[in-house]
């Protein structure tokens, strides 16, 4: 195929939706929870947008307000049911309100702006008359006289009184002082601000009260004493100036907190002097603002909490300890662990659980896990809602596909993040992935992260487990898109049915037309399912290889083992796109990113350039060039039917042969071992089967399930091999077995010959094995490079005139395997 240009855009026809709008760098400007009026990128964007009912899905948050006036008041979020499984409750279909049903944003914002400033006001005014009474008693306010105490102490000890009372005195006035300071004066006492907060009021008798139960606690001091030693009139004076001065601070505060209040942050930066996170919430707030009601409630529900967790290890003093029921452990075993460390409250959902008394709160729900989410999402300020959500789910693509969106969101100038199985980008900061989606408090602090550093846009891998376990239940997504669907995961799904079903999920959020997309590969046969979820008017975008009723589709493909060039049309006209990412699979992935940049109306030419800056992605048919005179691949394939693209794509690349090193994780999904075997042997002159990930099992016997799918067992190998002899599989191609994988790829490398291809699959990006309990560094990257600098080497030590290779000698490598043991 040869085309008339390098990529372009060609013959491009009307915007099948509204052209994108850019945001403006909102970085100096407070950040308000609702989104912020931006211009358009030019007079014309502005006149499309105007005459445009909906704005885009991808820049929804940063639309102005004539086009999206979707804020949600607190009190119209769907309230989450705390029964198993709820998710986000029943009334999920009636989440997102009607925004010509909302009040208009001004009116809204200044009634929320006078109610706040009331209670502010009410507020200033109790901390007043609480600092009044501190300095008439110690003469500083937020302060206990500690002078008087530690003399009360001294006194106590001359008379004989045991030292541990007059360490405890001492640690109760502490505690009773920092009542007032701990929060920086957002409270009279511990708990008691909300209350007083929503009666509009503090009364001075209230104040007394306060002070008679400090003083019951341990601070008792001779008033009049001290009152005789603090009188002066330089004094007096130096109190009413400081008392001046801190009004006017305060005065300044509210004023500046008026322009752009939101409680929670206000608490977190203003008053506690928290830095980074969400600052501090009441347990009563994240209850009311996740939706959450409990079933029983032990303790004092207006304690702060400074961060969430779900995991002891993790909880720092003031956190909020999430006791959740895991498929290996029980978070309930560890609320000693997490009171040990400073938890202030505890959510569960067993009734039976002793609760250690230092912590202060302590609330059960129906399902922890079920509520996780939603809990996290009110902590971190649902920072979902501030960012354009692209999701993607399926078995295979997802990687490649969130690296191409990500690309076409930079070529626009839109500043998005990602997160996915590689791992977590929050602008220039790369995190490592411990999941392909992170547990649901990970996911919100990282949102969250990603706001605050400015990001306007998201782009997501939705695994099956995450949505099967809530993860991502309090996330707002914008675009669903399904990749394909295909055999994976069924350790932990049990049937292709529920493994289907827990994908789907992410489309049945998809329910408002005005800003949801689905995007949908039309060559899976599930394709028609998953355009079903959801509401039937949201439009849906598809996309396929060959087929041309859908929206986004090739005309003309080209492969080869350097680049792959392809004619789509779309929409909106048609494009050329010359890629450096190898394969029909990649097509398939490159016609998905195309479908999502017509979704939120991104302009065509930065779609092209978006989809060209992405040479490579890691471990994903990334190719090993040391100048050899074959090709190394090393792709993630680790399904079935990702092995057999893999193979495909490299087949229809033209090479001698194809040598291929593969293998199956333990404690993983036993099924598909034997059809990962059989796809391999039939798709490769050469197979080697190997270890990957054995884990807990055992390496011989994880191969020996691979073996039942070319026919053979472990035993019948041995035989073979112990006889001289492995004869050929009915094909004619070869298949050999080598547990140890550096072996294996060593010996896939000797092998290799001018034009032959040699395709090392299952780990990708990855850069360990794992053994037993035991996690140790691999990379089939860097052991292809290693074995491709020392291949005369290594093509000398193996004797490659017969099959299977007889191991020589490798000291020279300092390396000498058993034969026995790892040549079979």
């Amino acid at each position: 195929m040869s085309f008339a240009a390098s990529s372009a855009v060609i013959s491009p026809s009307t915007a099948a939706f509204p052209p994108l709008m850019r945001a403006q760098d909102r970085s100096a400007q407070p950040r308000p929870r609702g989104p912020p009026p931006v211009p358009a990128t030019s007079a014309s964007a502005s006149a499309s947008a105007a005459a445009s009912a909906s704005p885009s899905p991808a820049m929804r948050r940063h639309a102005p307000q004539a086009t999206s006036q979707r804020a949600k008041p607190r009190g119209a979020r769907r309230r989450v049911a705390c029964q198993a499984g709820s998710g986000r409750g029943e009334g999920s279909g009636s989440e997102f309100p009607n925004p010509a049903e909302l009040p208009p944003k001004a009116a809204e914002e200044e009634a929320r702006r006078d109610g706040e400033s009331r209670a502010e006001m009410i507020r200033a005014e109790a901390i007043k008359l609480r600092e009044e009474e501190e300095r008439r008693l110690y003469g500083e306010p937020g302060a206990a006289p500690r002078e008087l105490v530690e003399a009360a102490v001294a006194e106590e000890e001359a008379e004989g009184e045991a030292d541990g009372e007059g360490e405890g005195l001492m640690k109760k006035v502490e505690a009773s002082s920092q009542s007032v300071a701990s929060a920086g004066g957002s409270s009279l006492t511990r708990g008691s601000l909300r209350e007083q907060r929503e009666e509009g009021e503090v009364e001075e008798e209230e104040e007394i009260e306060v002070e008679e139960e400090e003083e019951e606690e341990g601070s008792e001091v001779d008033e009049e004493e001290y009152e005789e030693e603090e009188e002066g009139e330089d004094e007096e004076d130096e109190e009413e100036e400081e008392e001046e001065e801190e009004e006017e601070e305060e005065e300044e505060d509210e004023e500046d907190e008026e322009a752009s209040f939101d409680m929670r942050m206000v608490t977190a930066m203003a008053e506690a002097g928290e830095e980074g996170g969400a600052g501090a919430l009441t347990v009563a707030e994240i209850l009311e603002d996740a939706g959450v009601e409990p079933l029983d409630v032990d303790g004092d529900l207006t304690v702060e909490v400074t961060g969430i967790q779900a995991d002891s290890r993790e909880v720092k003093p003031g956190d909020l300890f999430v006791c959740v029921v895991g498929q290996q452990t029980d978070g309930h075993m560890y609320v000693g662990d997490a009171a040990e460390r400073g938890a202030a409250a505890v959510v569960l959902s067993r009734g039976d659980v002793e609760v250690d008394e230092r912590v202060d709160a302590v609330v059960q729900v129906e399902d922890t896990q079920g509520v996780l989410s939603a809990l996290a999402g009110a902590f971190y300020d649902h920072p979902s809602e501030k960012l354009a959500m692209v999701g993607l789910t399926g078995t295979n693509g997802k990687t490649t596909t969130t690296y191409l969106i990500k690309s076409i969101y930079d070529a626009m100038g839109v500043s998005a993040g990602l997160l996915g199985t590689i791992s977590y980008k929050i602008k220039d900061q790369e995190l490592e992935a411990p999941n392909t989606t992170p547990d649901a408090i990970l996911l919100q602090k990282l949102l969250s992260q990603m706001v605050d550093a400015g990001c306007e846009a998201c782009v997501m891998e939705v695994s099956s487990h995450a949505l099967t376990l809530g993860r991502v239940a309090d996330v707002d997504f914008d675009v669903a898109v399904f990749t394909n669907l295909t055999r994976d995961h069924l350790d932990f799904h049990g049937t292709m049915e529920e493994y289907r079903d827990a994908k789907a999920r992410l489309f049945d959020a998809m329910t408002d037309a005005s800003r949801h997309r689905k995007v949908v590969n039309l060559d899976d046969p599930h394709a028609e399912f998953f355009m079903s979820r959801g509401g039937a008017d949201v439009p849906t975008i598809t996309f396929s290889l060959e087929n041309t009723q859908a929206d986004v589709h090739a005309l003309e493909v080209a492969l080869s083992l350097f680049e792959t060039e392809l004619l789509v049309r779309t929409p909106r006209g048609d494009l050329e796109i010359s890629s450096g990412l190898l394969g029909r699979h990649n097509v398939s992935n490159i016609l998905a990113a195309v479908a999502v940049g017509i979704a939120i109306n991104a302009p065509l030419e930065a779609l092209v350039r978006g989809l060209e800056e992405v040479d490579a992605v890691p471990g994903r048919a990334e190719l090993v060039d040391e100048e050899q005179a074959f090709a190394v691949v090393v792709d993630y394939a680790h399904t079935p039917d990702a092995l057999s693209r893999l193979l495909d794509t490299v087949r229809e690349c033209g090479p001698r042969r194809i040598i291929t090193v593969v293998g199956c994780g333990g404690d993983r999904d036993r099924g598909k071992r034997p059809m990962m075997a059989k796809i391999a042997a039939e798709k490769s002159d050469v197979t080697i089967l190997t270890s990957d990930n054995p884990r807990t099992e055992d390496p011989l016997g994880i191969l020996d399930d691979m073996l039942a799918g070319v026919g053979w067992s472990m035993e019948e190998y041995v035989e073979y091999n112990q006889a001289g002899f492995i004869p050929p599989l009915p094909s004619g191609n070869r298949l050999y077995v080598y547990d140890i994988r550096g072996i294996a790829v060593r010996a896939a490398i000797a092998m290799a010959d001018d034009g032959d291809a040699v395709v090392v699959a299952g780990k990708g990006h990855e850069t360990y094995q794992i053994v037993g309990q035991e996690k140790t560094y691999f990379d089939d990257r860097e052991e292809c490079r290693e074995a491709l600098q020392h291949v005369d080497e290594l093509r000398t030590h193996f004797d490659t005139s017969q099959l299977p290779w007889r191991i020589l000698d490798m000291s020279d490598m300092k390396v000498i395997p058993d034969p026995d043991a790892n040549a079979y």
